[in-house]
C-alpha cells in the first residue's frame, strides 16, 4: 500500500503485535497477570536468582557462543571466497540440518525428562542410559553420514545438476562431523542435568576459537577446499570430545567408546571408499 516502503513493514509488523497483545488479553490473560502480580515477593524473586544463577553466567553466554559459530563461516568466507561459495556452502549445510532437526528434535527433549527423573532417583544410571544413547546415534548416522562423505559430490550433481557438485564436495568435508554434532547436541543436556553448566560454556567457546582458526588457517592457503576440510574436521573433533567429556563426567567407559567409535568410522569410511572404486570401474560415467 506505500509502494514498497520499509515504513509499511513496520507499521504492518506493529499492528501484528498489538493484534496479538489485544488476542491474548481477551483470552483473559490479564487475570493470569493479576495472579501472579498479588504472589509476587522479592524474596522470592532474591531466591530464584541465586537457584538458576547459572543459566546467565554459563547457559545464555554458552548458546550465545553457539549462535555466533554457526555464523562464523558465513562472514570469514563472504569476504574472501565470495557469496556464490557461501551460497553453495549454506546449501549444503541445510541440508544437513534436516536429519539433525529431525532426530534431534525428537529425541533431545525425551532424553532431557528422561535424564532429570533418573538424576533425581537413581543417578548411577544415568551413564548408561546416556552412552546407550550415543551409541545408538553413531550407529544410525554412520552409514547415511558416511555415504554422504564419499559420495557427496556425485550425490548433488545426480540430483541437483553440474553446478551444484561443488555444494556436494562441501557437504562430504561436513559429513562426519554432524554424526557428532547430532550426539552433542541430544546429549549436551546432561550438563545443565548434573549442574555442570560451565562446561557447556567452555565446549560452545572451543567449538568456536577451533572453528575461527581452522577457517582462518585455510583462508591462509586462499583454496576453499582446505578451509572446508579444515573447518570440517575441526567441528568434528571439538563435539566428538564434547561426547566423551560427557561420559566421563558420568563415569561411563570413555576409552573403549572412544576406540569402537574410531575403528567404526574408519571401517564405514574405508567401505565407502571401496564402492567408490568398484563404481569408478563398473559405472565411470555416473562417477
Amino acid at each position: 500500500l506505500l509502494h514498497g516502503n520499509a515504513i509499511g513493514l513496520v507499521l504492518g509488523e506493529t499492528a501484528n503485535r498489538v493484534a496479538y497483545f489485544v488476542a491474548l488479553m481477551a483470552r483473559g490473560f490479564y487475570k493470569e497477570v493479576r495472579v501472579m502480580w498479588r504472589r509476587f515477593s522479592w524474596q522470592g524473586v532474591r531466591e530464584a536468582i541465586v537457584e538458576y544463577k547459572d543459566f546467565p553466567l554459563y547457559v545464555l553466554p554458552a548458546n550465545y557462543a553457539n549462535a555466533l559459530s554457526a555464523q562464523v563461516p558465513i562472514f570469514l568466507l563472504t569476504s574472501s571466497f565470495g557469496s556464490t561459495i557461501v551460497g553453495l556452502y549454506s546449501f549444503s549445510v541445510s541440508l544437513l540440518e534436516v536429519p539433525l532437526t529431525l532426530v534431534g528434535s525428537a529425541i533431545a527433549p525425551v532424553f532431557m525428562q528422561k535424564a532429570t527423573e533418573i538424576q533425581h532417583t537413581d543417578s548411577s544410571r544415568l551413564g548408561d542410559i546416556t552412552l546407550s544413547l550415543y551409541n545408538k546415534l553413531l550407529y544410525i548416522g554412520l552409514l547415511p553420514f558416511g555415504f554422504i562423505t564419499i559420495f557427496g559430490d556425485v550425490l548433488f550433481r545426480t540430483m541437483f545438476g553440474e553446478k551444484w557438485e561443488m555444494a556436494g564436495l562441501f557437504t562430504a568435508y561436513l559429513g562426519y562431523y554432524y554424526i557428532f554434532k547430532l550426539s552433542a547436541t541430544v546429549t549436551a543436556p546432561v550438563y545443565t542435568v548434573i549442574q555442570k553448566q560451565h562446561y557447556a560454556l567452555i565446549s560452545s567457546a572451543l567449538l568456536l576459537l577451533v572453528r575461527t582458526a581452522c577457517l582462518l588457517i585455510g583462508i591462509a592457503t586462499h583454496d576453499i577446499d582446505k578451509t572446508l576440510l579444515l573447518f570440517g574436521v575441526g567441528s568434528l573433533l571439538v563435539s566428538f570430545l564434547t561426547d566423551l567429556h560427557i561420559l566421563y563426567l558420568l563415569r561411563a567407559p570413555v576409552v573403549s567408546t572412544a576406540i569402537r567409535t574410531v575403528v567404526l568410522s574408519a571401517l564405514t569410511i574405508g567401505l565407502m571408499w571401496v564402492l567408490r572404486q568398484l563404481g569408478h570401474q563398473w559405472w565411470p560415467q555416473w562417477l
